[in-house]
């Protein structure tokens, strides 16, 4: 089979699909950076030297702070001594305020920065609206997100195959003429930018699909050997807030430089530092009185959590911190741009056809 084929496929793939794929490679990149910058201005405290106040004094502050009948079901602390502590509540989905541990005093409510809100929307779900905001086009939206994602994947194998050098020319696919037309330009830009981008955009899109179809999620598991992990919710109320400090100060002893997320009878130990950014040990403790009974290290959980957590881990970027975030980055403008230097190539082939 010819290359003239698979031009043609890159091409049909390409036209329909172009701005589907600028739409996602944009608000992707929004989106890697949103746990760094998007409690900027919300969390920010001032410790002077103090020391936190006790855990049960920090949630019953915060329970006088609520209305009605929403109730508290997390907590997460901070290595960093001028970062708010987040209280998690039970409604709506991923409410939470802000409280100052060294006052007691409710600082404000959690919000998603609007931009993240739209890179969001867009990402995820084609800016479908969810069923809780009163109508049915986010299942859409994810539908088609996931076809063009699939599309995506086509259009760089084929791609790759166009650009696949003859035997000894490798140095002359990686070059950019800059004195030639305006035309030679942007295809070299085109051809190269994509060979460089494509192993990040693959990474992205063989993660990304775990969260657009179930038999594909199963099937990614099955391949690694593993079940789908499950998942928790995290949606059981506080019973009993004296148990929780006790079980706090147990862990924190010996985890004060890690961050920490207390639950119903559960915390969890954020440990990552290089590699998988969502390793955790966990600690279960009793809801009474808040007696450890049971610490589940990381290393010793089901594979299928160690996959769970790689799979976001690879799809942000953050394996290898700042350095792979800003390659992901650079990788996923590149793939923003490379509809559009196709259109401009197309256009001009077509013009030039036509004349």
């Amino acid at each position: 089979m010819n290359k003239k084929f698979f031009r043609q496929l890159h091409l049909w793939l390409s036209v329909p699909l172009g701005l589907i794929v600028v739409l996602m490679c944009l608000s992707g990149a929004v989106l890697l950076f949103e746990r760094d910058f998007g409690h900027v201005g919300q969390a920010e405290v001032n410790s002077e030297g103090r020391n936190p106040l006790p855990l049960d004094s920090i949630l019953t502050s915060a329970y006088c702070h609520l209305h009605g009948k929403n109730k508290i079901v997390g907590v997460t602390t901070y290595p960093d001594p001028d970062h708010a502590y987040k209280v998690s509540l039970a409604k709506p989905a991923m409410a939470a305020i802000w409280i100052n541990q060294y006052t007691g005093e409710v600082i404000g409510k959690y919000e998603r920065a609007e931009i993240f809100k739209l890179a969001s929307a867009a990402h995820r779900r084609l800016f479908g609206k969810t069923k809780a905001d009163g109508a049915y086009g986010a299942k859409t939206g994810k539908l088609i997100i996931g076809i063009s994602t699939i599309g995506l994947l086509l259009i760089i194998i084929t791609g790759f195959i166009i650009w696949w050098p003859k035997k000894g020319h490798w140095h002359e696919k990686f070059k950019i003429s800059s004195r030639s037309n305006p035309y030679r330009f942007w295809y070299d830009i085109h051809c190269v930018g994509g060979v460089v981008s494509s192993p990040v955009l693959i990474i992205c899109i063989l993660t990304g699909l775990t969260w657009s179809f179930g038999w594909y999620k199963k099937s990614f598991y099955s391949a690694l050997g593993s079940e789908v992990a499950k998942t928790s919710s995290h949606k059981i109320p506080a019973e009993n807030f004296s148990a929780w400090d006790t079980a706090y100060r147990i862990v924190a002893t010996e985890n004060n430089d890690k961050e920490i997320r207390i639950y119903q009878g559960e915390i969890d130990v954020i440990t990552s530092g290089i590699g998988n950014q969502q390793a955790a040990n966990t600690y279960k403790f009793d809801g009474d009185t808040g007696e450890i009974s049971l610490v589940n290290k990381y290393i010793d959980k089901p594979r299928s959590n160690h996959i769970k957590g790689w799979i976001y881990t690879l799809h942000v970027g953050s394996w290898l911190g700042w350095i792979t975030r800003i390659f992901y980055l650079l990788c996923v403008i590149i793939g923003a741009i490379l509809p559009i230097t196709g259109y401009y190539l197309w256009i001009k082939r077509s013009c030039k056809k036509n004349k």
